[in-house]
């Protein structure tokens, strides 16, 4: 994993890849019940990027920290339409999809990617890419190509340099090329089946933005007593606003222009509270935490950050109750159109953001690379203050409640 941290524009980006291996041994309004399905996920979602969130934030407690929740279960969501038996099921339950019923799973993601297929800053892409000579089975194809608006294209994975080459510029192109080399060539061989992936890429203005003049240098506290200087932004506007007993942290919602996207931010009230936040979040519904909030006066000082974070997935995923379909038992009969079984070897998950007093640009890429199984094995005047001054908890949430991005500011940017 590496880390790659700076001040700049606000600009989010990610990606990520699923990559399957062989083996030969045998937008209209939704009605109230797409509403309340649409509340479960964004219920189940929140709680599955908490989690994640958490394993992460374990591994690497003082970094900052970017990734997206969304963007992850896109991809392997798209890889759950091809499973079945025991491997469905550890992924309905993993990504908190509701149980055995793809038809509900494929059509909440065509209700969330629909929103956003004319979106002018925020793009979200889907791609299968499957080896050369090989076909996935028409089913599968109908519903990545209608629910995620995925196309299929083949490839020759044993040409590993090539084939990571065209995948890697498809990404870079659906990311304003801030995500790139997602696919190392080593990751790809002529076992390689079937390679999924995910793109997004986020560019929105402040609402409100914060006036470049009023940025200056401050303190953002590491602890109790060590501080380093950072370019912080201020600004005063009516913002949505609340402090949270049940956390002990101060949230505040800054929306962007001309969409239905936020920034949501959670700061813990001590300079030594984020590790207690990560914690309160695991039992907290954090898909309901807007409707806690109201529309207050606030004095913001927020600092200007940039961060890449890349992870590679499968420990991640294992801890949260999908070890199947990395092992010789993975059940994805249902995707490719041959007797060849697969198994998931790797998912890589590379993101960036960039915030700045105009905005936010972010990007994210997912993959899941499959091979064939192997036989081995207040006051008119009165401004409430909210002074990020100390590491915090951030996400980038739609109207929907869905996380779209998610991480943590723990230091100064490099």
């Amino acid at each position: 994993m590496y880390i790659h941290i700076c001040v700049h524009n606000i600009s989010i980006a990610f990606t990520i890849a699923l990559i399957l291996s062989a083996h030969t041994t045998a937008a209209n309004m939704p009605h109230r019940g797409q509403l309340s399905a649409q509340q479960e996920f964004a219920r189940k979602s929140a709680q599955f990027a908490v989690n994640l969130f958490n394993f992460i934030y374990h591994k690497e407690p003082q970094s900052n920290i970017i990734y997206s929740p969304f963007s992850i279960q896109t991809c392997v969501g798209m890889a759950r339409m091809g499973a079945t038996g025991e491997t469905a099921a550890e992924l309905d339950r993993g990504l908190g999809f509701p149980l055995n019923d793809e038809a509900a799973i494929a059509n909440t993601f065509h209700n969330i990617l629909a929103d956003y297929v004319n979106s002018p800053i925020l793009k979200i892409a889907n791609k299968i890419y499957i080896m050369d000579t090989y076909k996935v089975q028409q089913e599968f194809n109908e519903i990545a190509t209608t629910k995620f608006f995925s196309s299929a294209e083949n490839i020759y994975f044993a040409n590993s340099e090539g084939a990571a080459n065209t995948i890697n510029k498809w990404v870079e192109s659906k990311t304003n090329n801030l995500i790139k080399d997602l696919i190392p060539p080593a990751a790809l061989d002529g076992e390689t089946r079937i390679v999924l992936v995910n793109a997004i890429h986020f560019k929105g203005e402040w609402k409100h933005q914060f006036p470049k003049e009023a940025t200056r240098d401050d303190n953002f506290y590491l602890n109790e007593v060590d501080s380093v200087r950072v370019p912080m932004m201020n600004l005063k506007a009516t913002f949505g606003f609340a402090y949270l007993h049940d956390l002990d942290a101060s949230v505040l919602e800054m929306p962007y222009k001309d969409s239905d996207l936020s920034m949501l931010v959670i700061l813990p009230s001590s300079r030594t509270g984020l590790a207690t936040l990560h914690e309160k979040l695991k039992s907290f519904d954090l898909s309901e935490i807007t409707q806690r909030l109201t529309p207050t006066k606030v004095m913001v000082k927020f600092p200007k950050f940039k961060a890449e974070f890349e992870i590679e997935l499968k420990e991640a995923l294992e801890n949260l109750g999908m070890k199947r379909m990395f092992s010789r038992d993975a059940e994805f009969g249902k995707m490719l159109d041959s007797d060849e079984r697969l198994q998931v070897s790797k998912v890589i998950h590379k993101a960036f953001i960039e915030v700045n007093e105009e905005g936010t640009e972010a990007a994210a890429a997912t993959a899941v690379i499959m091979n064939r199984i192997t036989s081995l094995g207040g006051g008119e005047d009165y401004y409430r203050p909210f002074i990020a001054d100390r590491p915090f908890f951030y996400a980038v949430i739609n109207s929907k409640q869905n996380l779209l991005f998610a991480g943590q500011v723990a230091k100064k940017s490099a």
